[in-house]
């Protein structure tokens, strides 16, 4: 197998990166239940106009899906494994598709990423005259390589491997901070990690969460917010470990375990944002009610420390992507997500979003 260049390695010079004042905004965490692609740019037009996200559509394709829109460039070379998850690489294909990741330009495409250019023409096109921030988004390496395989082990289990899926990672990053910064707002590019935990043997948890660190680090250097989301249970210790600036997680499960973390202060005290996901992934929201949801985050962040300031670093999302669920959870999810906000924006001292 051919070696894999540094993912660790940057000699560019950071660029600027403007203000990003959290203070309750609302955002999407990637992926929606829709497949008409106008119907997804005006979702994300109503319901996140302040940071809009450009959609993912897993239910329009199986390469916009997380795991195939990550891979999309080595969908020729690889099949879907026949006795379980992921993908396998066939038997003298492997050199080929190292070859490909780590000389790959990051690229996404209409065809894997469609909401992408639909929400960059339509910023473009002043669609988003509230917007204070733009955000974008991929699958982290640590996800990617647990579901490609070869000869029966994941690519999370071997150090060259998992280094070619990193690399590619960074270069997915690079390219949407390249693109997204023309907007001249500021970026927002998330890495999910819901394999963020995942205990599988051969590889270091040093040496994944060190190259899941320089990717966030890549990420600084091109002048945007490196976030980091994780839905998995009790994820802190390595989140705080890879140093995002913007930590986003499963609070309606998490909330409690993230401020007795004993870094969770210390993050926010240093200029964090922590994006929380209160509002669960799930049908039938129409029982959820924003100011119970507010309430109990205040508790936890009174009790924290001070809870203005955290209201003024915060940010409010669902638990997840919303691309597994029904049409109709979109404006359900999005109308809790936005009562929420609308109280952490009072005590953050903001106006109500418009």
């Amino acid at each position: 197998m051919p070696s894999t260049p540094s993912v660790f390695a940057t000699s560019q010079t950071a660029l600027r990166r403007p203000t990003f004042d959290p203070a309750g905004a609302v955002t999407g965490v990637g992926s929606l239940p829709l497949t008409s692609l106008p119907e997804a740019l005006e979702s994300v037009i109503t319901f996140s106009p302040q940071v809009p996200f450009w959609p993912q559509l897993p239910q329009r394709s199986e390469r916009e899906a997380a795991i195939g829109q990550g891979f999309d460039c080595i969908r020729h070379l690889v099949e879907p494994r026949t006795d379980g998850y992921g993908y396998q690489v066939p038997e003298g294909s492997i050199d080929a598709v190292i070859d490909v990741l780590h000389n790959g330009d990051g690229y996404l495409t209409e065809d894997n990423a469609a909401g992408f250019f639909a929400l960059e023409q339509a910023l473009a096109s002043g669609l988003f005259p509230q917007a204070t921030a733009v955000k974008g988004q991929i699958e982290g390496p640590i996800t990617l390589a647990a579901f490609l395989f070869y000869k029966g082990r994941p690519f999370l289990s071997d150090p060259v491997l998992f280094s070619s899926v990193a690399f590619h990672v960074s270069q997915l990053i690079c390219w949407q901070a390249n693109r997204l910064r023309a907007t001249n707002l500021p970026v927002l590019l998330f890495v999910d990690e819901p394999g963020l935990c995942l205990e599988i043997p051969g590889l270091p948890e040093d040496h994944r969460l060190s190259a899941l660190a320089a990717i966030l680090d890549d990420a600084r250097t091109r002048g945007v917010y490196a976030g980091l989301h994780c839905c998995a249970s009790q994820p802190f210790d390595r989140m705080f470990r890879v140093r995002p600036d913007i930590l986003s997680f499963d609070a309606h499960e998490g909330l409690e375990s993230f401020f007795a973390h004993p870094q969770a202060m210390d993050f926010v005290n240093q200029g964090g944002t922590v994006a929380y996901g209160l509002v669960p992934t799930k049908k039938h929201l129409d029982a959820m009610d924003a100011a119970q949801i507010f309430l109990r985050w205040l508790e936890c962040a009174s009790r924290a420390g001070d809870p203005q300031k955290l209201a003024q670093r915060a940010m409010i999302t669902a638990t997840c992507g919303l691309g597994l669920l029904e049409p109709e959870s979109v404006p359900q999810s999005f109308s809790v997500a936005h009562g929420v906000s609308k109280l952490v924006r009072s005590l953050a001292g903001l106006p109500d979003e418009e």
